[in-house]
């Protein structure tokens, strides 16, 4: 450890007095093991289960609250590993009462754990009073609960990696089912966003349904879907010159049509819902 991060812990150790009530919690799904701790490490009395609901919250509050009033504690700082998702309920409810919340790195936990004599097994009282433990020797992550705008902002700009992963993954499954019927559309419409092709892909998506109608009619759906509308003509003899020698398979069933119009639509989904994300969204 650097001379900077062991000042740093030493700091964090520091802002806990001995008025300091330190709480561990091990969360879970549908139950948090809670352990109680004073500065100088011991245990205040036993480590407990409540439930993730509003009785379980009140419960932790009402033991919170009669542990600090029996040993004449003053402030209140809790210590929990941020598994998943589900430390959000209590740590925003923790929060809202006035409790100082601070996160314990995985690994800190896991190594307490093996240092452990008394035994190598987990249990979900013993790593709440580990916890409890990391946290009054400082060994805390110093991050402050987000909120208001800035917990917006988080929130969407998650929601919004995860539709970039969605569209990027039906974007690549829209590919792969054109290179099977008609690969040629890819030297036509480099992107799978494209309006134009979408269009196409609605109306005639394969190339003998390309060879179905004339020239014109497919001059107009790209003229009514793409900006260059003067390019339109040239493209659309260039789609049928190119559904003319295609390499695409040619027997083509429902369920080659229910493949592509699947596809097309999960692309058209999650390409308009990300651009309209940040124009749906006020803070």
């Amino acid at each position: 450890m650097s001379e900077g991060d062991y000042n740093k812990q030493v700091k964090k150790r520091q802002r806990i007095r001995s008025t300091t009530l330190v709480v561990g919690v091990d969360v879970g799904n549908a139950f948090n093991a809670v352990g109680f701790m004073n500065k100088e490490g011991k245990v205040l009395g036993s480590c407990a289960k409540v439930d993730n609901s509003r009785e379980g919250f009140e419960q932790f509050v009402k033991m919170t609250e009669g542990l600090r009033t029996k040993h004449g504690l003053k402030d209140v700082l809790i210590g929990m590993e941020p598994t998943g998702y589900y430390w959000r309920k209590l740590a925003y409810f923790a929060k809202e009462r006035g409790y100082e919340v601070r996160f314990v790195r995985t690994t800190a936990l896991k190594h307490h754990r093996e240092l452990d004599e008394s035994s190598s097994a987990k249990s979900d009282q013993r790593d709440a009073l580990t916890i409890a433990n990391i946290t009054r020797e400082g060994k805390y992550i110093d991050t402050v609960i987000e909120d208001g705008a800035m917990r917006q902002l988080r929130t969407l700009s998650k929601t919004r990696e995860r539709l970039l992963r969605y569209s990027v993954s039906a974007k690549n499954s829209l590919h792969a089912a054109l290179d099977d019927y008609f690969p040629e559309l890819h030297e036509l419409f480099w992107s799978m966003g494209s309006r134009s092709l979408w269009a196409i892909l609605e109306r005639c998506p394969f190339p003998g349904d390309v060879l179905s109608i004339k020239v014109s009619t497919l001059k107009e759906l790209i003229a009514q879907s793409s900006r260059k509308k003067a390019g339109a003509g040239k493209k659309a003899k260039t789609l049928y010159q190119a559904a003319t020698k295609s390499i695409g398979l040619k027997q083509i069933g429902s369920a080659d049509r229910y493949r592509v119009r699947m596809c097309l639509e999960e692309v058209k989904r999650t390409v308009l819902t990300l651009k309209g994300i940040g124009c749906d969204f006020r803070l």
